[in-house]
């Protein structure tokens, strides 16, 4: 069957795999490499051509002018259609509502792809009985005509786009500005354009690979297939050394089979070991301050940042874990520092190519700006704080991490969604922010009035604190999130909704973190 196949660039390495797997079929794929009349013509040749539509359904292609108008072009033609969701999160216009689409939004799996080409063998064999066909001239020529773009809006349309994270669109209106031969003074085309492409390239590698941590994450979660999944997730991490949202490296061994630990010497505990077992603490470990709280099963809506970068909200359920009572003390960090197989240890920072690399340039740690063995600890990168993970997962002889966004946001709201760990109103009695006017850290004690409904202390104010996610890129340095506010930032900064998002190799003498552990 000929297929015409629509989809947005930013999806382009999955259309690929699907065109692949596609290949009984003679298929066109619009590459969308140049603007003007004659590419135009094309597309309408093409969907003359064409005994079948498949339209790629993503947050992207669903708001792209292009894609809406060969969709509805190859309606008018009655070509049959199959939509394809292939990303979580696409809104279904309402035109496509009443057809059945096909869902590969956690891979090309079998029954999905069974569904799909059962349906373009129905389409195919009704084909054979049906002779007679629409053509392009049947489609009003207003239909027909090739968008048109408004020399005195064209960049400014292009700049929203940007500002929105739809490079995509931004691509075309630059191209259609290029085609139209706009031209200004001051205003580079080429330039703008280059700056689209290179962000819609950064967009396109960010989604990708969601996508397979994703799919990798479903091999994880299963016994029998972690063995594997772990060494997909290895070979995934050689591509995408620092995206590992949920903590895949601390939550699962190196043979797939239990959680990773680094035992104290350095290396690698493979599961191969007396019994299998995981290594037990230290008999005379001790870690003062560091008490758990536990955190039961419950749902949080979150604010996440859309692939159109805009933020957006959304209901998840949260599994039951452990916060700890409080940040990471300079007392307890200090352990870290002074033991010979502590922070001197590399092997702590292997976990992400990156992390290695700026270990490599920067052998001593940052020292912190305040004394005070129960004050947070700051100057503290998230980096350092990962690797601090690690180290104190080997000594205790379970895993713990950094705090995604939702289980942090899940120990300092509770149940009823409150702004502020102790209620709905900001009390600067009840944590150290600029309110205070003590300009400094403060012992993690010395609030317990302002402990969210967990019991969780010092959640707000005193020092922003590390959480594991990755953001998407839009400037092709990764970044992480801090939240909760410090000593230097004034109330509303501690409030829920707040956030930094800084490059893991940020430090500053009001950035700490605390960690987290499931419940074992």
């Amino acid at each position: 069957m000929k297929l015409f196949v629509s989809y947005a660039r930013v999806d382009k390495p999955y259309c690929v795999q699907i065109v692949d797997t596609l290949d009984i079929h003679e298929i066109w794929v619009d590459q969308r490499l140049a603007a003007g009349q004659n590419w135009w013509k094309e597309i309408l040749r093409r969907l003359d051509w064409c005994e079948g539509f498949i339209y790629l359904l993503s947050p992207d292609s669903v708001n792209s002018e292009y894609c809406r108008r060969e969709f509805e072009l190859a309606r008018s033609l009655g070509r049959p259609i199959f939509p394809i969701l292939i990303r979580e999160g696409t809104v279904i216009p309402q035109s496509l509502k009443e057809i059945q689409y096909v869902d590969f939004t956690r891979g090309i799996v079998m029954e999905s792809l069974k569904m799909l080409l059962n349906s373009i063998q129905l389409e195919e064999r009704a084909l054979q009985n049906d002779t007679q066909r629409k053509t392009v001239p049947n489609i009003p020529v207003e239909e027909i005509r090739q968008p048109t773009i408004n020399p005195a809006t064209v960049i400014r349309l292009a700049a929203t786009a940007m500002e929105n994270r739809q490079y995509d669109q931004a691509v075309y209106y630059l191209q259609q500005a290029k085609a139209i031969g706009f031209s200004s003074r001051f205003i580079n085309i080429d330039l703008l354009l280059e700056e689209a492409e290179r962000e819609l390239a950064q967009q396109t590698v960010q989604i990708e690979a969601d996508r397979e941590y994703k799919q990798i994450g479903d091999l994880l979660r299963q016994r029998s297939t972690r063995r594997l999944g772990w060494e997909f997730f290895l070979r995934f991490q050689k591509i995408y050394p620092d995206y590992d949202p949920e903590n895949y490296f601390l939550m699962y061994g190196p043979n797939g089979s239990k959680p990773r630990i680094i035992v104290s010497n350095g290396n690698l505990d493979n599961g191969n070991g007396s019994g299998g077992q995981l290594p037990p603490p230290a008999p005379t470990f001790n870690i003062p301050l560091l008490e758990w709280c536990h955190i039961p099963y419950g749902m949080v809506e979150v604010v996440e940042i859309n692939n159109l970068g805009k933020r957006v909200k959304r209901r998840i359920e949260q599994p039951e874990f452990h916060s700890s009572l409080y940040p990471v003390t300079n007392q307890q960090y200090n352990l870290f520092l002074s033991d010979p197989s502590g922070y001197a240890n590399v092997s702590w920072w292997q976990y992400s190519a990156h992390a290695n690399q700026w270990r490599t340039k920067n052998p001593e740690p940052k020292p912190g700006k305040f004394k005070g063995e129960d004050h947070p600890r700051e100057m503290v990168n998230w980096y350092d704080a990962m690797a601090f993970c690690h180290w104190l997962s080997a000594q205790l002889g379970y895993a713990v991490s950094l705090p995604t966004i939702a289980q942090w946001q899940r120990a300092f709201q509770g149940e009823d969604g409150r702004p502020y760990p102790w209620g709905k109103n900001f009390d600067p009695t009840r944590c150290n922010s600029s309110e205070s006017g003590f300009n400094q850290t403060t012992s993690v004690r010395r609030y317990p009035n302002g402990a969210s409904p967990f019991g969780v202390i010092d959640m707000a104010g005193n020092v922003w604190e590390w959480c594991a996610d990755l953001i998407p890129s839009v400037d092709g340095k990764p970044k992480r999130i801090m939240r909760g506010g410090s000593y230097i930032s004034p109330g509303e900064r501690a409030h829920i909704s707040f956030r930094y998002e800084l490059g893991p190799e940020s430090y500053h003498n009001s950035i700490g973190f605390r960690i987290v552990r499931n419940s074992v």
